[in-house]
């Protein structure tokens, strides 16, 4: 953890405004009435949408897709900041899918034309992800996200070693992954896999030293996060690969919050296995991809239909394969243009907090990370109450990082972060539709509400007149 240094940036579209962006005018859901200025919810005849998307609305009335209406929270002027927990399904990814919905056949149906159609929709789109990729479309299997991509991987691997007479198996992994990634492990480890967790430096990055140190004769599979969904940091993978190829292990990478944010060029990196989920780069929720590397062997652990190359049992959604094609075309036209945009509004941003507040702490690396997430802890407050006093910002805090649990972060805690400061940590995490004057505001509202707390806090009376609260003697009543 290092303490937050300096920012600035630009603009685009509010999350309220993405409609307008759209090829398509059209609320799906209604489709008896024309947009006019007066009422811009009003949406287009069915035949606009059938005749090749032409637009009904006037120039300066276009209509917001109704699933991004301004009543999407309990406030109207509610600014989405949690990009790392999901993203708004683009405009343009909505109407590829719906015009999709044309196609109606099984793609696994291969005696008729229906399902010869379907068959191309999805094919086409696993060839357009592939080329983002830099794959070939053959190693690429969709799944249903990046949960289960990363289950095929691991228990994949494992049992495909057991197949083949394979007992004493070792995997490496890092004590920051995400859920999937660790509750798959500790599934195996029941089954009497070994499985080291490395411990990651403060600044959130693993060490390349005691990766190779960690490797050991039994060891089959190391399974590493591109980029961690809380810290925003982004760990060494090409060299992290290199040491595999070095030491004949397989290699998988969670990239689920990398694609769209950072170059993936596989053609580059030596890697065996990498997941994907289309939510998290403005595509829609349930569809992801599983890269395999041609010639790396891994069982099915799901059965059926033996569909996705024997992998992946069960029926192609072809619509949303289409949606998570389009998403990462558009996520990748725009990546480098908005990581700029990202960088100038982080630093704008924790310029002015750090320049307003002391005990400002950004958790993880500066400099190794994407710049859309930022984390940090306000000292001497409470982050949900920090939250509270922002209810119009939409975040997550470090003390209810889990939809099962009030546990505090169990990566901020890997990093070494004190507890008292998990509590008050925010995770700010910026998006395509964030602008320039969100930023703003939020800057403006977080150093009011940062003050207005620590003006009720009797911590902030004892810091300031001196008193080194780590030597205090609680007393506990029983």
């Amino acid at each position: 953890m290092k303490e937050i240094k300096n920012s600035e940036k630009t603009s685009t579209n509010n999350i309220n405004d993405i409609g307008a962006k759209s090829d398509m005018c059209c609320d799906h859901n209604s489709v008896e009435k024309c947009c006019d200025s007066s009422s811009i919810e009003q949406c287009c005849d069915i035949d606009s949408i059938n005749n090749e998307n032409k637009a009904c609305c006037s120039s300066e009335a276009t209509c917001k897709p109704s699933y991004l209406s301004t009543n999407q929270s309990n406030s109207s002027n509610a600014v989405y900041l949690d990009y790392s927990a999901t993203t708004p399904c683009d405009p343009k990814v909505v109407d590829a899918i719906c015009e999709s919905y044309q196609c109606f056949g099984n793609p696994h149906s291969i005696t008729h034309q229906y399902g010869w159609d379907a068959t191309d929709l999805v094919e086409t789109s696993r060839k357009k992800i592939a080329s983002i990729i830099k794959s070939d479309s053959k190693e690429l299997i969709f799944t249903s996200g990046a949960t289960e991509s990363n289950n095929i991987s691991i228990q994949g691997v494992v049992k495909s070693r057991q197949e083949n007479g394979v007992s004493d198996m070792h995997i490496i992994t890092t004590n920051i992954e995400h859920k999937a990634t660790l509750e798959t492990c500790h599934e195996l480890e029941q089954n009497g896999i070994k499985v080291t967790y490395l411990s990651v430096e403060a600044n959130g990055l693993l060490d390349l030293q005691k990766f190779h140190d960690a490797i050991q004769k039994n060891t089959v599979l190391a399974s590493i996060g591109w980029v961690n969904s809380e810290l925003g940091t982004i760990q060494p993978i090409k060299a992290i690969g290199e040491i595999c190829k070095e030491k004949g292990i397989l290699l998988h990478v969670d990239a689920a919050q990398a694609l769209g944010r950072i170059k993936i060029d596989l053609s580059d990196i030596h890697v065996n296995l990498m997941s994907f989920s289309a939510h998290k780069f403005y595509g829609p929720k349930g569809i992801g991809a599983l890269y395999i590397k041609r010639k790396t062997k891994v069982s099915p652990i799901v059965f059926g239909g033996r569909q996705e190359k024997g992998i992946r049992s069960g029926t192609v959604p072809v619509q949303l394969c289409v949606g998570m094609a389009k998403a990462a075309e558009i996520v990748e036209e725009s990546r480098e243009d908005e990581y700029v945009r990202m960088q100038r509004l982080q630093k704008k941003t924790l310029d002015r907090i750090t320049s307003s507040l002391e005990d400002i702490y950004v958790n993880g690396d500066l400099d190794q990370r994407v710049p859309h997430n930022m984390n940090i802890s306000f000292a001497y407050i409470e982050g949900e109450a920090l939250m509270m006093k922002l209810k119009n910002y939409a975040m997550s805090s470090a003390s209810a990082c889990s939809s099962t649990t009030l546990q505090p972060s169990y990566v901020l805690d890997a990093i070494g972060i004190d507890e008292n400061l998990i509590h008050t940590s925010l995770r700010i995490v910026m998006g395509r539709y964030t602008t320039e004057e969100d930023m703003d505001n939020f800057t403006n509202d977080i150093i009011k509400a940062v003050n207005d707390l620590r003006d009720m806090s009797p911590l902030w009376d004892m810091k300031k007149s001196g008193v080194d609260l780590k030597k205090v003697k609680w007393h506990t009543h029983h």
